[in-house]
Order: C-alpha cells, then structure tokens, then sequence
C-alpha cells in the first residue's frame, strides 16, 4: 500500500506544464520558418551564381547563348520603342536553354549539373519551385540594361539601371510571382528578390 506522503502531480500541475511546453513551442516554430525562408535564400543566390557561370562558360566555348541548342536565341524584346539590344528569353526557350547547359549540347559538354529544382519540360527551378530568370546581352556588348533589372536596382537603391556584366540572373523570392513584374521594385526593397549580380 502506497503511503499518503508520497507526491503526485495534480491535474492543474500537468496542464500548467503542457501549457508552457505550447508556449515555447510557439515562439519556436516562426524562428524555424525564419532560418528556413534563409536557407532557400541562400540556396537560391547560390544558384543564380552557378548558372550564371555556367552561361559564361556555354558562351566563352560556342561564341553564342544556349538556348534550343544551335544556339538561335528566340527573345521577346523588352518593347517595340526601346533601342536596347539586351533582351530577356523568352519562356518558351529557358527549358531548351537549360538542357544546352546538361549536356545536350553539339560537344555534350555539362555546364551546369543538374540538382534536385528540375525539371526537363520546365528548366531550373528555384526554391519556390520557379523558373529563374535570365538576362543575356545579345550583342556582346558587356552590359545589360533592361526594364526589370533597372526596377530591382533601383528598389535596391542602387543608381545604374546598367550592369556591367554579359549575363544577369535573379530568382522572385519567397513573395514574388511570375506573372507579376510590376512590383520588382518593391520586392527588392524588401529584400525578396535574389540576384546575381
């Protein structure tokens, strides 16, 4: 028989407990969504960077752009008016650009290996599971100055609409959306997007 000054925990113990338990557990779980949203961040500009070389790479060994394998870069123009010769791909042609850069290319040459954000019919894909997106200077000029990376400079505060490079890449982050390219600005202000330059 069990003495009657052994302890027990009551009830009221018991939910006290629990109910501290959900409290740290709630403060904890936005901090791991947090470093998460980081990770992808920082998987994503690492990304950018790679496939930016590896375009530098396609471009320095076949003296042209990759984009359905012979090279013939289809574009969509910024528009009609403007007299930038920098043009950004157009959607139809990043998935055949992307598999120039595997391997299906006339040297079979691997530019870029591909990970786990692939996809054959849709080309590299970001952390939020889309397409990045690729400026390429088409008359080799050594700069780009187009629409949407004049807009993400400027949210970023930066004065230039013109890079100095011959290939920009950038991904629309955790808030962006493909279809939604009038708020480049201000995703860049909040530090959304990831860039490659």
């Amino acid at each position: 028989m069990k003495s009657s000054s052994e302890k027990r925990f009551t009830l009221i113990e018991l939910l006290v407990v629990i109910f501290i338990i959900v409290v740290l557990a709630g403060m904890l779980f936005p901090a791991l969504g947090t470093v998460r949203d980081n990770a992808k961040r920082s998987k994503a500009s690492s990304e950018c960077l790679a496939l930016k070389s590896a375009l530098v790479m396609y471009e320095s060994e076949f003296s042209r752009w990759p984009a359905d394998g012979t090279g013939d870069a289809r574009v969509n123009s910024q528009d009609d008016t403007s007299n930038s010769k920098t043009e950004s791909r157009d959607t139809s042609d990043y998935p055949k650009m992307c598999e120039a850069l595997t391997g299906s290319n006339k040297k079979k040459m691997i530019f870029y290996e591909v990970g786990v954000g692939y996809e054959k019919n849709k080309g590299f894909l970001d952390p939020w599971n889309r397409q990045y997106q690729v400026v390429l200077d088409f008359d080799f000029s050594g700069t780009i100055n187009e629409e949407h990376v004049s807009q993400i400079n400027s949210g970023l505060g930066r004065g230039t609409s013109t890079l100095n490079t011959s290939v920009a890449v950038y991904s629309y982050g955790v808030d962006g959306d493909n279809k939604d390219k009038t708020n480049l600005s201000t995703l860049a202000q909040k530090r959304k997007i990831v860039i490659s330059w």
